[in-house]
């Protein structure tokens, strides 16, 4: 019978061997000395690479089974972040949406100016119309003798220069609104910058809530800012 073909162990066939606990071919009583030799065929040498692979792909290849919690977590929070970009999107269409004319930040600003505008007017006429009380306040003492009505004339003058100090509330209230609608200024062109990093596309299928109005509600769109809307003059001219 022939023999069959002899070779020498490889140290990784060794240590495979060694890990599954058997005997190394050759180490035994009748072995003659020729430990190192041993009578394999080409099938055993393939089970063995096989199996030395398994057991380093098991060594270094990590598991990352999908029931981890950590990578439960991480899904869960990815969710709540795309939930939470989606709801941001939603609240800056709201407020400024790329597809829609009117602009709610740009509108507030307006409505802010024309308060300031309006307040500044209105308190133009009280201190004109008080200094003009104040005046005539003077001529009415040069011409009077009576005494107590001499002082009800000083307490008159006193109340005016009440009304002239309490006007000073139109400079420092203007000031304020001014940086109010500077900030809605910023605001509003961090939102675009939103808009554009987002692109304009990512808007067009969000959907807005708008305030329902009924009745009066629903026609009350005054007061109307200067050069915009019907003129007096022309509601006059529908009667003439």
């Amino acid at each position: 019978m022939a023999r069959s073909k002899v070779r020498k162990l490889f140290s990784a066939e060794r240590r495979l061997i060694e890990m599954r606990g058997q005997e190394i071919p050759g180490n035994s009583a009748g072995s003659g000395g020729n430990g190192d030799v041993v009578s394999v065929d080409q099938s055993q040498v393939l089970a063995a690479i096989r199996g030395l692979r398994k057991v380093i792909e098991e060594k270094v290849t990590p598991k990352m089974p999908d029931d981890l919690p950590e990578v439960s977590t991480l899904k869960e929070q990815l969710r709540d972040l795309r939930d939470h970009i989606e709801e941001t999107k939603k609240e800056i269409a709201s407020i400024r949406h790329p597809d829609e004319t009117e602009n709610r930040l740009t509108s507030a600003a307006i409505e802010l100016g024309a308060i300031v505008d309006a307040t500044e007017q209105a308190t133009h006429r009280i201190l004109n119309a008080t200094e003009e009380i104040d005046e005539l306040v003077d001529k009415l003492k040069e011409r009077s003798s009576d005494v107590g009505a001499n002082e009800m004339l000083d307490e008159l003058s006193t109340k005016t220069i009440d009304i002239l100090e309490a006007c000073n509330f139109q400079d420092i209230s203007g000031q304020r609104t001014t940086k109010v609608v500077k900030i809605i200024n910023f605001l509003e062109q961090r939102i675009l910058s939103m808009i554009d990093i987002w692109g304009a596309d990512e808007f067009a299928e969000v959907e807005i809530e708008r305030d329902a109005l009924d009745g009066d509600a629903a026609l009350l769109q005054g007061p109307q800012h200067e050069g915009q809307g019907i003129d007096q003059n022309d509601i006059d001219a529908l009667f003439d």
